[in-house]
């Protein structure tokens, strides 16, 4: 099966894969990104597939994939996360800790999708189109993601007065 062929024959399983993660317990947004990361890993291991089996099994262990590792991701950041906060000073305000940890402060309250897209994006100044090969996910995804993290992060200065 030439790679054309398998990649159209995997987007008629585009509804299936949300729905798979959706009754996962994923939100739809985030069911779009894993979607878009299992084609990836497709991509990537096209090779490995054997048309003597089905694609949709092939397909769906490659999503089963991606979920345990979003998993994963999620679990690692939460102890980031906790770890963070019990190094962080007692008071509640985060104008009480200077500048560069007041942004880190609010930075830490985005989800690791939207903290990703600033850290790349702005903190270390790459275009759009290499945040998303880094990401592995579309540059629609990265400009969306940006322009949610920003908003985000105006409204948690705003709730802080800062």
């Amino acid at each position: 099966m030439s790679d054309e062929t398998l990649m159209a024959e995997a987007k008629k399983f585009e509804k299936n894969l949300l729905n798979f993660f959706w009754r996962q317990g994923v939100s739809l947004s985030e069911g779009e990104d894993l979607v878009q990361e299992t084609y990836l890993r497709l991509w990537n291991y096209r090779r490995e597939y054997q048309p003597t089996a089905k694609l949709s099994t092939f397909l769906f262990l490659l999503a089963r994939q991606v979920r345990v590792d979003a998993l994963r991701r999620q679990t690692r950041r939460a102890n980031r996360e906790e770890s963070w906060i019990k190094e962080q000073p007692t008071s509640e305000s985060p104008a009480a800790f200077g500048v560069r940890e007041d942004v880190r402060w609010a930075l830490a309250r985005l989800s690791e999708p939207l903290r990703d897209v600033v850290e790349l994006g702005v903190f270390q100044d790459l275009p759009y189109a290499e945040v998303a090969e880094i990401l592995g996910i579309p540059v629609g995804t990265v400009k969306s993601r940006m322009h949610n993290a920003l908003k985000q992060l105006k409204e948690i200065f705003d709730e802080q007065g800062s």
